[in-house]
């Protein structure tokens, strides 16, 4: 029997994938589950576009991040913070104030995306921003006393 994988079947499979099945492994397992559907014309068209959608949404979102990048790339951001004796900051700066100084820049970059060690003395350091697979920015930190 031919069925269309809806999800990825661990040893049959990736989701979209046209397979050959013994008929008692469709009828008993995959169809009940909601794992796969006959594999008419009809559905193997609709899954076509399904993919033809997210490859094109991700094609966007490539591009998208591609120009952040280039808008990101050598940036240098200044953070004021708090200092002690010898330009050793009380606290530390963070990606979540990173993320924040980013934000206030008009650039939307989850705390998560961000790469670095915590900064505890003022000064140039540098952040890696991982804004999409394959896709990444260094911008410098820059922690001015305030």
């Amino acid at each position: 029997m031919r069925v269309v994988l809806l999800v990825d079947v661990k040893g049959s499979g990736k989701k979209g994938d046209v397979l050959e099945v013994k008929d008692g492994y469709a009828r008993n397992f995959l169809m009940p589950k909601g794992y796969a559907r006959l594999a008419t014309e009809s559905v193997q068209r609709e899954i076509s576009e399904q993919k033809a959608r997210v490859s094109a949404r991700e094609q966007r979102e490539r591009a998208k991040q591609q120009e952040a990048r280039d808008a990101l790339q050598g940036r240098v951001i200044q953070i004021p913070a708090h200092v002690g004796e010898q330009g050793r900051l009380f606290g530390a700066v963070t990606h979540a104030d990173v993320a924040q100084a980013l934000a206030d820049l008009g650039f939307t970059v989850d705390k998560k995306k961000v790469e670095m060690d915590p900064i505890k003395h003022i000064g140039e350091h540098t952040a890696r921003l991982h804004l999409y697979p394959g896709i990444e920015a260094e911008i410098t930190v820059h922690v001015v006393e305030q």
